[in-house]
């Protein structure tokens, strides 16, 4: 396993220095149209010249998102300790991989409504936010790979084992940032998106927030798949669950009805429509993975 991760690592760490490339080029190639595509100017010429790179970056950049999710993973299986920076990582990897393919599709579309004459000005914001968060997500990566060359120089195959308690501890990290996450999007969805808009895209954006989340309970299950059910907690994360679970419930029945009042006696945010639903259940994720978090962290301390 630490060949692996090594191996990993360096392909890892070569293939972000080319997607940094790549990015750059990316964003010049959106700068060269962008202005054209927003005064309905023919972009043919620029296309000719620079969609094939532009293609080709994409490509490399989702190969790379690619090998660094394995990366990551490989990691979360190896080490014993559980790691703020490594859970991150994770959701910003299946985060980023999918808006690599969001951006590609966002491209194509403003392509089509250019033809038709229509303005594209709002989702050119999208598309540079998205680039944002690829950047954020390398520059974390070639972090945490230099991080852990230091960490495997210093440690032996026979000293690391698979420790439930830090695949417990980074499963509640994920859900804390996939909670902040989804409520982050659909807060700013129901202020500044239209209700056709909002219909047709919530569930793919609720698959895609909740995602990590569902990835990493699905390895805990798949880890504790040969255990009796009854020994899958210990006594300690039993108690950590339910007291999780209790605040939950308690918060978001009082969150959500102060919600629904303050929503039945004002016009201002009557905004908020069909995505009260995905709303409470990320709030409701990022209840309980935080305060699961808590108690576990004050009990261990």
């Amino acid at each position: 396993m630490k060949k692996t991760i090594n191996i990993l690592s360096w392909i890892s760490l070569v293939l972000a220095v080319f997607s940094i490339g790549g990015l750059v080029y990316n964003i010049l190639f959106y700068e060269r149209i962008r202005p054209l595509i927003l005064r309905f100017e023919d972009i043919t010429a620029i296309l000719d010249k620079m969609q094939i790179p532009a293609a080709a970056s994409f490509i490399l950049i989702f190969i790379f998102h690619i090998s660094a999710i394995l990366y990551i993973f490989f990691q979360i299986m190896f080490f014993k300790r559980e790691s703020f920076l490594r859970a991150l990582l994770f959701f910003l990897s299946i985060i980023s991989g999918l808006m690599v393919l969001g951006d590609f599709a966002l491209l194509n579309d403003m392509g089509k409504e250019h033809k038709a004459g229509l303005d594209t000005s709002g989702e050119w914001p999208v598309l540079y936010i998205s680039q944002l968060v690829h950047i954020l997500f390398i520059i974390l990566l070639i972090l945490l790979i230099f991080l852990t060359f230091r960490k495997l120089s210093k440690i032996h195959d026979e000293d690391i084992v698979l420790k439930d308690e830090a695949i417990f501890i980074n499963a509640q990290y994920i859900g804390i940032f996939c909670g902040l996450f989804g409520i982050g999007v659909f807060s700013a969805l129901s202020a500044f998106t239209k209700l056709w808009a909002l219909k047709k895209g919530i569930f793919i954006i609720s698959f895609i927030s909740v995602l990590p989340y569902i990835l990493i309970v699905v390895y805990w299950l798949i880890i504790k798949a040969k255990e009796k059910t009854g020994s899958w907690y210990d006594e300690k994360q039993y108690l950590d669950i339910s007291r999780g679970s209790l605040f939950t419930l308690i918060v978001s029945i009082i969150i959500m009805t102060i919600i629904f009042i303050v929503q039945y006696f004002s016009k201002a945010f009557e905004f908020i429509t069909i995505t009260w639903w995905p709303f409470y259940v990320f709030f409701a994720l990022l209840l309980f993975s935080g305060s699961t978090l808590y108690y576990a962290k004050r009990a261990s301390g």
